[in-house]
């Protein structure tokens, strides 16, 4: 079983016991060298694998072998309504085409290489790629007028996966959209600022993203979260495995990586220094 802290009936949202109970549990076992109480959430960000081009069914595959939990991707939607899998606006970084993703329409897209002779998936595809497995998918939702929301929300449905999505809005409109069309999907806030902790709460969030940056400078931040009621993820792309240690150790639930397999040896040696 993959996920073993459950909280408020949600999986994978990383809220432990601690959490709530005092905006000095995190700063105390930092003081004390000791690895918190909580497990730490393992997501691989934007399904990276070393190795594997980012976005890709190879990369997610692979990222899962090495004990990812959950998937972020990232939403854009096509000329013709259908629903990808992209990080930029634009074709130029990732593919060998060129021009806006809004712009092409899903056979376009699918003509196109997305690195190693990979396609850009589709959100149907990703969807079929985890059934089964109990990885979680975390979709980042890109800001966009073409974006259909509700079709990602059918798809979620179709294939019976609306416990294991968690819905990543920027804005707290999309935040409203979503729990709207079906309020048992779990949320995470991807904030664009710290002054949106508390209305993004308040709104109904499940989870807050906080950036590294935001941590290290007013580490209290994470204490304010949790005191919310609310889990904290970061996301930390490329950080050695020194950061990822000390992201953990100021209490943060949750850690967005680009690197599988250092997160995958660090929660292993966390596990084995508590004597999981």
């Amino acid at each position: 079983m993959r996920c073993k802290t459950l909280a408020m009936g949600l999986c994978l949202i990383g809220l432990s016991t601690g959490v709530g109970m005092g905006t000095g549990i995190a700063q105390d076992k930092e003081a004390a060298g000791a690895w918190p109480r909580w497990s730490v959430a393992f997501i691989a960000h934007r399904g990276l694998a070393p190795g594997y081009p980012e976005n890709t069914l190879a990369a997610y595959r692979e990222a899962i072998k090495l004990g990812a939990e959950a998937l972020e991707i990232d939403l854009r939607g096509t000329k013709d309504g259908e629903v990808v899998i992209l990080h930029d606006e634009t074709l130029e970084r990732t593919t060998d085409g060129t021009g806006k993703v809004t712009d092409k329409t899903l056979a376009e897209l699918k003509r196109l290489d997305a690195g190693k002779g990979e396609r850009i998936p589709t959100y149907e595809e990703v969807l079929q790629l985890v059934s089964g497995t109990g990885v979680k998918l975390l979709l980042d939702i890109k800001e966009s007028p073409v974006l259909d929301k509700k079709r990602i929300v059918d798809l979620t449905e179709k294939h019976n996966a609306v416990l294991n999505v968690i819905v990543g809005p920027r804005n707290l409109g999309d935040l409203r959209t979503f729990r709207s069309l079906n309020p048992n999907l779990r949320t995470l806030g991807f904030i664009a600022k710290t002054d949106d902790i508390e209305p993004f709460a308040h709104a109904g969030v499940d989870i807050i993203r906080l950036w590294p940056k935001w941590i290290y400078a007013e580490p209290h931040l994470v204490g304010k979260v949790h005191g919310l009621g609310r889990p904290v993820w970061t996301t930390a792309n490329d950080a050695p495995r020194e950061e990822l240690e000390k992201l953990v150790k100021l209490g943060v639930n949750g850690i967005l990586t680009d690197l599988p397999d250092v997160m995958s040896a660090l929660l292993r040696d966390m596990r084995g220094a508590r004597g999981l």
